[in-house]
């Protein structure tokens, strides 16, 4: 079972996501805002983070910045989920250390395999 934390401004794409990830097995929590984020990584070190870029007052490239400037979270994957489709922002996550870049979108099937490809192999339930 891995530990997976969403952080989405928009509830009803984060909420579900939440939801088929725990019904998966895994530890899924959601949190709305940068704020949130930081407030739950304060005593939580996930085996994945989903990340959306546009949010409310922080940028998610400034949180996905900040997480790989605190030791403790270096080395915790961060994928990011979003809706934008620049170049410009894929390129910025990338050299910041994403460890992938995954677009908002209907094909679920795509999105939820490449969410799992993120997990760590000993977290997969057999």
């Amino acid at each position: 079972m891995a530990s997976i934390l969403i952080i989405d401004d928009e509830p009803s794409l984060a909420a579900p996501l939440a939801e088929v990830l725990r019904r998966d097995g895994h530890d899924a929590d959601w949190v709305p805002d940068v704020r949130e984020a930081l407030a739950h990584l304060h005593g939580n070190e996930p085996d994945l983070i989903l990340l959306d870029l546009s949010m409310p007052r922080t940028d998610g490239l400034e949180l996905l910045d900040a997480i790989r400037e605190e030791p403790r979270l270096a080395d915790v994957r961060v994928a990011v989920y979003t809706g934008r489709t620049d170049e410009a922002s894929r390129e910025t996550a990338r050299k910041l250390g994403a460890c992938d870049y995954i677009v908002k979108g209907p094909n679920w099937d795509e999105i939820y395999a490449r969410i799992k490809a993120q997990l760590p192999p000993e977290t997969m339930m057999a």
